[in-house]
């Protein structure tokens, strides 16, 4: 697991892209794709029936779960369903994420793309993501290079 593990297991089906970010709650629509910067597939996530999502890699081994959680955010577990931190919702629009400890992880914000902003626990801007023309978002580093994306 990625030691900054932020709340989304879109950190665990990007990390050979080296993508790690807090990202948003979006709701997963039955299958999602994730895939790297070069269009190679890294995996999906599959809506549950716990009011989440199932994630899987590109072989369809699964790598964790989420599930609502009561403060309107998510709760995420690993493969072996051991609880790996959660996601609340702020007063901004976003969502600020957890570690498995309690300890406060970064934040994600709406920004005008149609995606979110996202900031570590200093508040050091991390990258973002927009809205892409497959209905799903692509991811970006600080530096504005792409690192991925998703569609359904």
């Amino acid at each position: 697991m990625h030691k900054s593990f932020a709340g989304r297991a879109v950190c665990i089906l990007l990390l050979a892209a080296g993508l790690c970010l807090v990202l948003p709650d979006a709701p997963v629509q039955a299958d999602t794709g994730y895939y790297d910067a070069q269009g190679r597939y890294q995996g999906k996530a599959r809506t549950n029936s716990r009011g989440g999502s199932d994630f899987y890699d590109s072989q369809g081994r699964r790598q964790g779960s989420s599930r609502e959680n009561a403060s309107g955010g998510t709760s995420y577990y690993d493969a072996q369903g051991r609880y790996q931190g959660k996601t609340r919702p702020d007063s901004m629009g976003g969502f600020r994420s957890y570690d498995k400890s309690g300890r406060y992880q970064g934040r994600s914000k709406p920004n005008s793309r149609g995606g979110y902003d996202y900031y570590d626990n200093a508040g050091r801007y991390q990258g973002s993501s927009r809205a892409n023309s497959r209905g799903g978002l692509d991811f970006y580093d600080a530096s504005g290079r792409r690192q991925g994306s998703s569609r359904p």
